[in-house]
């Protein structure tokens, strides 16, 4: 062998090398994500799963919140918001009314009991009549998905910002996956289904985890969004335009004056657009709160509407508007992240696909931990036998 051919050969033997190397480095990333980060990923994942059909599970669970007479919204505002209050106890106020969107659902009207510190109750009340269907005093099982999906039941504990950090681990986790399972040679047919010769636990985890590895991708990205708005909002300022978020929006306080009522917010919302269907109003919050309400512009299918209308309280003056037309290609994207993240972008099939994959997550915890703890005994096994190999001797 010349000194070329050897330099060339050792030159192969260090690149394969720091190959290995590497998928070894993945290999243990990969693993320890899922054994720790990964368990609050199943449990994100279950939830976000149950969360896909909330409401067909909710009526499922509780029929009488959603036996309604009819769903037309017949009554005022603040009579919808006064009867919640009232059902809620004395001293509660309503925060938010939520009408039904084409569909034959109960109005909705979120309202805090006395004291600032107390858990915001969901009132169910008839369209047409305003009769209270249901107050619960519970939090209910879609109710608790909602508060483990959104901050792992630590919601004063910065528990949105665990869930984004979930989120971040959860997309390494799906994107290194994939670089583990690709093959070192050729693709073949046995590549894409369960492989002879191995586990059913692995095999489990690595045709499962191929095939969902994108969408749980897709998952992650879209949930690190949700979880840091403003870093979301200041990563799309670099690419393109992207206008002020209306999420923390405030009014100038005024000194005195009487509020203007939810029915005469909703009416300065619909002379800016004649054609919506006012969908929800919000209560302000704050001394420089606003009302903010929410509409569907005709023509607009999508399942979020954009459409939203921010009311000086005393005044009644218009704050704000925030619609598609006005859009820029930043704020689309960013508005795309939350129906995507929930399937509804791709309809029933979308829907299906998440609540599926959404449990996926649980499945890898166990799996990845069998292979783990199998690898672990296999090696201990290896270092327990002894080495009866005899001592070479010394050249004389």
């Amino acid at each position: 062998m010349t000194h070329r051919d050897s330099t060339v050969a050792a030159d192969g033997e260090r690149a394969s090398t720091a190959r290995i190397d590497l998928r070894a480095v993945w290999v243990q990333i990969h693993l320890w994500l899922g054994l720790t980060l990964g368990v609050l990923g199943a449990v994100l994942g279950v939830s976000g799963s149950l969360l896909v059909y909330d409401h067909a599970i909710d009526a499922w669970l509780n029929p009488a919140r959603y036996r309604i007479s009819g769903a037309t919204v017949a009554l005022p505002y603040a009579e919808y918001a006064q009867r919640a209050a009232s059902a809620v106890g004395e001293g509660a106020r309503a925060l938010n009314i939520r009408l039904p969107d084409g569909e034959a659902k109960p109005v909705v009207v979120f309202a805090r009991p006395r004291g600032e510190a107390a858990v915001i109750r969901r009132v169910y009340l008839d369209p047409a009549t305003g009769r209270v269907l249901d107050a619960p005093a519970g939090r209910g099982l879609i109710a608790w998905a909602h508060d483990v999906h959104g901050s792992l039941l630590l919601r004063e504990y910065n528990g949105r910002d665990i869930v984004g950090v979930v989120g971040v681990a959860m997309l390494i986790s799906s994107l290194s996956g994939i670089y583990l399972w690709w093959p070192r040679r050729r693709f073949g047919a046995r590549d894409f289904g369960f492989r002879h010769g191995f586990t059913r636990s692995r095999n489990l985890h690595y045709t499962f985890g191929f095939y969902s590895s994108l969408v749980l991708a897709m998952l992650a990205f879209t949930g690190i969004a949700i979880s840091f708005p403003e870093a979301a909002r200041s990563a799309v300022a670099v690419f393109g335009k992207r206008s002020e978020s209306p999420r923390n929006f405030q009014a100038t306080p005024a000194a005195g004056g009487k509020s203007i009522s939810m029915d005469r917010a909703a009416d300065v919302a619909r002379e800016l657009y004649p054609n919506a269907t006012v969908i929800g109003v919000g209560a302000p919050s704050g001394p420089g709160g606003t009302f903010r309400v929410a509409l569907r512009e005709a023509g607009d299918d999508g399942p979020r509407p954009v459409t939203q209308v921010l009311i000086d309280p005393i005044s009644g003056a218009v704050l704000r508007t925030v619609d598609r037309a006005g859009q820029t290609p930043g704020d689309a994207f960013l508005a795309y992240q939350r129906p995507l993240h929930e399937g509804a972008t791709l309809g029933a099939i979308g829907r299906s696909a998440i609540f599926v994959v959404g449990f996926l997550p649980a499945l890898f915890v166990v799996t990845g931990s069998m292979i783990w703890l199998r690898g672990r005994r296999a090696r201990r096994r290896i270092i327990a036998i002894p080495d009866l190999t005899p001592p070479r001797e010394e050249a004389a």
